[in-house]
């Protein structure tokens, strides 16, 4: 996949996040690509349009419809992925990706949005993120405000 204008890119390394509760360790929304690995946790994938391109590939079972009440923000259209040491990949269109565990290593290029939540407790180590080739720094204990992934396109004068 070749980068368009505007396209940026966020890499999160070795992520883990708050053990209970609903807080995504990372809360992604992009259009272009996204891939990684989980060495403990789940994945919910919204694919809003998915016959329009290739599905979301995720190596880790069962797959199955999300629940509604669990993640109200998602929509008919999300799957849910949960187990050990699983590889994703969602590529070549518009994706809401949720990670939820621990050992969260995952690459994204294109343009779109994210929300990174680490640990509380800061002494133990909970990862690392780059976003748009900026310098690496720790996943915050709280979750982040909403960080832009590239440049969206100018809209054109009219």
């Amino acid at each position: 996949m070749l980068a368009a204008p505007g396209d940026g890119s966020l890499v999160v390394k070795n992520a883990s996040g708050p053990r209970s509760g609903n807080v995504a360790v990372v809360a992604l929304t992009i259009n272009g690509a996204a891939f990684g690995h989980v060495d403990q946790g789940h994945i919910v994938i919204d694919d809003p349009t998915p016959n329009t391109g290739p599905s979301p590939e995720v190596n880790a079972g069962p797959t199955g419809v999300v629940g509604r009440k669990d993640y109200p923000a998602m929509s008919d259209t999300a799957q849910i992925w949960g187990g050990t040491d699983f590889k994703f990949r969602a590529v070549g269109g518009r994706y809401t990706i949720l990670i939820y565990g621990s050992g969260i290593d995952v690459v994204a290029l294109g343009t779109g949005t994210v929300t990174l939540t680490g640990l509380t407790n800061t002494p133990l180590s909970d990862g690392s993120y780059s976003l748009n080739g900026a310098d690496f720094h720790s996943l915050p204990g709280q979750s982040t405000k909403l960080l832009t992934i590239g440049t969206p396109p100018a809209l054109p004068n009219g």
